[in-house]
């Protein structure tokens, strides 16, 4: 007896039988309508002119792949005034002229294709009983009809996005109050964006960046918005501003540098260092080598058992040894002190290896003057050791007075710390940024600058924009290129000091629509991607 869910529920179908070989089921059903439509008359017709047999791939049963081999009817179309003369069997749901699935397995084929992509999307369904190739998952969703959705709330964020990245460029639209991409646009052109905002005037909101053409196409295309320039935007370019400006005080900084590092620089390392080596040298070859309390415990322990009788390999098996350990420890009074060979003999070079005309040298130059010298250790282990000597590890250094690390910091860095909050900022940030404001006052002013800029977006209090432009564009400032910018986009940067409308819900939607973009392995025409992209935000 055959499952009665196997078929299709609302479907008028009937299983004659049903059979199973070698990983498939194979299901002969017929029809049980008493007529079907004429395609061009939709008229309904009884006669019967012959039949055929349609197979099409159903959901798999207990992981198996499933097919149907459907005995399909042709009719005769009795209107006279019908071209058609002979039409195949219409049905109303669950089977479409001219497909080779079910209507449900094409569903879970194209839900799958919107998930994983076209690659990883063929590798499921052939674990699951439906082997298709990944071009026909990606068929699936090329022939899905996308009509553009209203914006219902009147609030929109426009981006750029990178179909290839500095070559191809499209823009993103996506609905602020629903978090949804309502459409996507082939390219980042102005007249591409007037259009689509003439064809949307329920737009009264448009959140975007400083891009010039996405101002001049939403002042074309919605006239009535208002415009919102993206502050993450603005605090890049305020960076870059700033950064630029460290960057023409390179005499300034340097200066900075050497009056911060000067109290840790040691002048002339030289002989007194040298001297010092050599002595601390010969008081570590004095000095008892330290013992490891393992080694210490197995060396009782098999005195121990020796006396106990018990034998060498015995021993061995007990303290998991080797026999040539046990017997070396049997001979010995004492635990054997270890010496390494190795730290010795590069001890022997440490007086050439400081001296002052070494330095500046790279350690390949170093390690080779040494050698030719009658050093014999690799360069590996020659790295090893000089690296313990830079950190003032080296046992032969103990109490030798080493360089402190100079420390700089970068224009971007700087441009950072000027608008960063205090706690944030480590001991050696805060004393420099003193040193700085104390012997550059421009310096200072800058950063009172960027603070009050960064203010400007908390307080949101109209009209703040304008003051402070005035301010940054006195005569002494360093900041009068960015504040002359901030005037010719004006309206849209106050707009986004004094509301709260941002475009970070659309940065997002822009990082979702890279990882769906990858999915497709570079076969993501722009048709496809759209098509993936707002069927998921719907």
């Amino acid at each position: 007896m055959i499952p009665p869910f196997i078929l299709p529920a609302n479907v008028k179908l009937k299983a004659v039988n049903m059979i199973f070989t070698e990983g498939h089921l194979y299901l002969n059903v017929s029809a049980c309508q008493t007529g079907s439509k004429c395609p061009l008359c939709k008229k309904t017709s009884y006669r019967v002119h012959s039949k055929y047999t349609r197979m099409l791939a159903d959901l798999p049963v207990t992981g198996h792949q499933s097919r149907m081999d459907l005995i399909a009817r042709r009719f005769f179309c009795d209107n006279p005034k019908c071209k058609r003369k002979i039409f195949t069997e219409r049905f109303r749901v669950e089977i479409i002229p001219y497909k080779r699935r079910l209507c449900r397995t094409i569903e879970l084929l194209r839900r799958i294709a919107l998930e994983l992509g076209g690659n990883t999307g063929s590798k499921i369904c052939r674990y699951m009983g439906m082997p298709v190739s990944p071009s026909t998952l990606l068929r699936l969703i090329k022939q899905l009809e996308i009509i553009s959705r209203p914006v219902t709330s009147g609030i929109i964020g426009i981006d750029d996005w990178a179909f290839k990245k500095g070559n191809n460029y499209g823009t993103v639209v996506v609905d602020l109050e629903s978090r949804e991409v309502i459409d996507l646009l082939p390219d980042r052109e102005s007249d591409t964006l007037a259009n689509w905002l003439r064809a949307h005037p329920e737009v009264t909101v448009i959140s975007r960046d400083r891009a010039g053409p996405y101002a001049l196409g939403a002042k074309n295309g919605a006239p009535q918005a208002i415009q919102v320039a993206d502050r993450f935007h603005l605090f890049m370019n305020l960076g870059e501003a700033t950064k630029r400006v460290f960057q023409s005080k390179r005499k300034e900084l340097k200066e900075a540098y050497k009056i911060f590092n000067k109290p840790i620089i040691v002048n002339n390392p030289n002989e007194e260092i040298i001297e010092t080596v050599l002595i601390a040298a010969e008081e570590e070859k004095s000095i008892p080598t330290t013992v490891c309390v393992k080694r210490q415990f197995i060396f009782e322990k098999v005195k121990e058992l020796r006396q106990a009788g018990k034998s060498i390999k015995a021993i061995a098996r007990s303290l998991k040894a080797h026999r040539d350990t046990v017997r070396k420890y049997l001979n010995a009074d004492e635990y054997p002190k270890r010496e390494c060979k190795r730290t010795i003999q590069f001890d022997g070079y440490l007086e050439y290896l400081l001296h002052e005309s070494n330095q500046g040298k790279t350690r390949k130059e170093l390690h080779q003057a040494i050698v030719n010298m009658g050093f014999k250790g690799k360069y590996t282990q020659f790295c090893y050791n000089f690296n313990i000597i830079s950190k003032g590890k080296h046992p032969s250094i103990k109490g030798i007075t080493q360089l402190s690390p100079i420390r700089t910091w970068s224009p971007t860095r700087l441009s950072m710390m000027l608008y960063m909050d205090p706690k944030q900022l480590n001991t050696h940030d805060k004393e420099f940024l003193h040193l700085l404001f104390d012997k550059y006052p421009e310096i200072k002013q800058l950063e009172n600058l960027v603070k009050n800029f960064k203010d400007l977006f908390i307080n949101k209090q109209d009209g703040q924009l304008k003051k402070w432009i005035d301010e940054a564009m006195h005569p002494g400032s360093a900041l009068k290129n960015f504040a002359s910018n901030l005037q010719k986009d004006f309206n849209a940067i106050n707009n986004a000091v004094i509301t709260s409308y941002s475009n970070g819900q659309v940065e997002g939607q822009v990082n979702r629509l890279k990882n769906i973009k990858r999915r497709m392995y570079g076969r993501a025409g722009f048709q496809m991607l759209r098509n993936m992209v707002l069927i998921k935000s719907g």
